[in-house]
């Protein structure tokens, strides 16, 4: 009955926004091309109906790929956009534009298909053997998009002229002037699809599992390779006609076994089908709705907006957590002894004080001009490196997950709401009013994730994938926001790239503020860190309060990452890489290794501070972006090694 309604609604808003377009026309001029006035014939056959093939393509492309994806890695939150595959085809799209343009408008899905290929192999390398845990490959895949999500940004910043233009591409534009693009998918659809049906059986025998699959004589590595191969080649065929679309190849195929389809051949037709339903009616809902602005919004954009809820949904499915509260165990292993704990400590503090002297431009340039444009800016970066770094070490006990970052549970990028929203209130508002609305957005999204995840009594794996959800939401709501082309969007991307050129000494005192009361509640939590490294249940056997620590620590995470935020934008990985270097250099213990931890973000965030100034002159890229690409190569190196190592029972088991 779901589909029928759905069909009926898309058939009500096809007519609606034909009888919009033909005016006075009849209909059968209008179909025939003999109107009175051919720009009417123009619009309808060059403009509204490419379009709205090209959204029933592209819908139907993304839901057989993420069926695909779904089946393979019997994961039910894989999909390209979750994986990171689309975000790497946008990224390869994006350096088309703007550095081989002539690459760009010769080869444009073979760009996106190498990006594609290269993200995908990156997720696979940095996951290892930890494929088959739901929430790891989730994590890692996001950790790729948002890595290429920033190296975009970076893009966007150093050839701002086509800054409009790639982020209405970027956020899944269906606008079309001709049938190029029906003419580019339709003959990849079909070719992908019918492959896929040919391999339906082996397809089937991978959702038994791998171990049932190799029993039954089918080579799960070659045949995986191949299977995602052309679910890549599908989605990245998307991808470059029309950008980035969220959330239709995740929802699709899970709509498609509600529908009763259990055979994988029907559920990837199924997929295919609903996927086309879904991209059709927000796209020919939003034009009905809004008139003639919804044929600038982005579609890609609204299906986020519409996903998100989707995927909290989806949440309930995943299997109750194992008695290690769905995290491994964080490995423990000898360090430094106490007095070498201390030692090192002291020479984190050298190099940070070093590092603060070269970025201030001592002894070369005097003390009033430093005050006057250098001091905010990088005491603003200690701050926030250090509020990161020490976040990140409470959000890896927590969740057990050496793997996990601040910025993923929703709070910073509800900060950039938060901005967004006063920019729009108040049209004037100062610096201050701005970080005024970032901190009470980045509250009001800690809030959101709380009352969820709080039915789950704060299990760490509903917490991270609701934080997940939450950020898709509110990116979505961004990126809408920035490809209406208002010119504060500047602003917002400004801050969103964390630059920290615009931070006077006066606006240190509430992130500040917020930090010390961040790393106040952290230190009273300090017995329940060590505790909590052991699992959940050993906690439970222990005695701990579960919910009340998990609480306070969530509590101190936020404050520490919305202070950090206000000058750093949404994403750096301090937070996920900080926390690894201390442990590397021997800081095990949780007493040394939070401000071990500190000291290592603050060291990274002012020296990518001090480079972003350097490596341009004069133009500066902004401290954030530089920590995301210092970070993630440190992050690659890290999650390698931490997938080579792990162990087969660590492996959690997901839902089929």
């Amino acid at each position: 009955m779901l589909a029928l309604a759905s069909l009926v609604l898309l058939g009500l808003f096809i007519a609606g926004n034909t009888a919009a377009i033909r005016g006075e026309e009849t209909l059968t001029a209008l179909i025939f091309g003999q109107t009175e006035n051919p720009s009417v014939s123009i619009e309808y056959w060059y403009a509204y109906l490419p379009r709205l093939s090209v959204a029933l393509l592209a819908g139907a492309g993304l839901g057989i790929a993420g069926a695909v994806f779904q089946q393979i890695l019997q994961n039910p939150l894989a999909s390209p956009a979750t994986l990171g595959v689309s975000s790497g085809a946008q990224l390869a799209l994006a350096m088309a534009v703007l550095l081989a343009p002539e690459l760009h408008a010769d080869h444009p899905f073979l760009v996106a298909l190498a990006g594609s290929f290269l993200a995908w192999g990156l997720v696979s390398l940095l996951v290892g053997r930890r494929m088959d845990d739901p929430v790891s490959l989730v994590l890692t895949g996001m950790v790729v998009s948002f890595t290429a999500g920033a190296v975009t940004t970076c893009l966007l910043l150093l050839k701002n002229q086509y800054l409009t233009s790639l982020f209405l591409w970027g956020s899944g534009d269906l606008t079309q002037y001709d049938w190029q693009g029906v003419h580019f998918l339709l003959p990849r659809l079909v070719l992908g699809a019918a492959a896929l049906l040919l391999l339906s059986r082996p397809l089937a025998l991978m959702g038994l599992g791998r171990e049932s699959a190799r029993s039954s004589g089918l080579s799960t590595g070659l045949f995986s390779f191949l299977a995602l191969g052309i679910a890549i080649f599908l989605a990245s065929a998307v991808t470059a006609t029309v950008g980035l679309i969220a959330f239709v190849g995740l929802a699709s195929p899970h709509l498609a076994t509600m529908l009763g389809m259990r055979r994988i051949g029907p559920r990837l037709l199924t997929a295919g089908f609903v996927g086309a339903l879904l991209l059709g009616l927000v796209d020919q809902g939003m034009q009905f709705g809004l008139s003639g602005l919804g044929r600038f919004l982005p579609a890609g954009a609204l299906t986020g907006i519409l996903g998100a809820p989707l995927l909290l949904y989806l949440l309930k499915r995943l299997p109750p957590a194992s008695a290690s509260s769905a995290g491994e165990v964080l490995p423990v292993s000898a360090g430094l002894s106490g007095r070498g704990e201390r030692y090192f400590l002291v020479l984190l503090m050298t190099i940070l004080a070093l590092a603060i002297l070269i970025a201030l431009g001592l002894p070369s340039i005097g003390f009033e001009t430093i005050m006057d444009w250098r001091a905010a800016r990088v005491f603003a970066a200690a701050l926030s490196g250090a509020a990161l770094g020490l976040a990140g070490c409470l959000v890896q006990r927590l969740l057990s997950n050496p793997m996990a970052s601040p910025e993923i549970i929703g709070v910073s990028t509800g900060a950039v709401m938060g901005v967004i929203v006063i920019m729009i209130a108040l049209p004037a508002a100062t610096a201050g009013m701005q970080m005024t609305g970032a901190l009470f957005g980045a509250l009001a999204i800690l809030l959101a994730i709380l009352a969820y995840a709080r039915r789950h009594d704060l299990e760490p794996r509903r917490l991270i994938l609701a934080g997940i959800a939450i950020t898709a939401f509110a990116d979505a709501l961004v990126l809408t926001f920035l490809a209406t082309g208002d010119p504060r969007g500047n602003v917002v991307l400004a801050f969103m790239s964390g630059s920290t050129y615009r931070v006077g000494m006066g606006d240190l005192a509430l992130p500040a503020i917020m930090a010390m009361a961040g790393a106040g509640i952290a230190l009273s939590t300090l017995r329940w860190l060590d505790i909590l490294t052991l699992g959940g249940a050993a906690g439970r056997s222990l005695g701990l309060p579960l919910g009340a620590a998990r609480f306070f620590i969530i509590l101190a995470t936020a404050l520490l990452t919305a202070s950090a935020c206000l000058f750093l934008g949404p994403i750096s990985f301090v937070g996920l890489t900080a926390p690894h270097i201390a442990r590397l250099c021997g800081l095990r213990r949780t007493t040394v290794q939070l401000p071990g931890a500190a000291l290592t973000g603050a060291i990274l965030v002012v020296m990518a501070d001090w480079t972003g100034r350097q490596i341009f002159r004069p133009y500066e890229l902004p401290a954030g972006l530089l920590s995301v690409l210092l970070g993630a190569l440190i992050l690659g190196i890290i999650m390698w090694q931490h997938g080579k190592r792990a162990q087969p029972h660590t492996r959690t088991q997901t839902a089929a």
